[in-house]
């Protein structure tokens, strides 16, 4: 059963979910199952890491 306090959705576009299924092929090359969640989580992270501190 999924544990509401640790997990949200959210909605997006249809092209954007093919884009996140064809990102997923690529972004792990070595498990090119990785779910679409996991790719919008490292996506998000690579983000995070970039702004570098200018998020509050």
């Amino acid at each position: 059963m999924t544990d509401f306090n640790k997990y949200q959705n959210i909605s997006v576009k249809r092209e954007t979910y093919s884009k996140i299924d064809k990102i997923r092929k690529v972004i792990v090359p070595d498990d090119p199952n990785v779910s679409r969640a996991q790719v919008v989580t490292i996506l998000v992270n690579k983000e995070a890491k970039r702004l570098n501190g200018k998020l509050k």
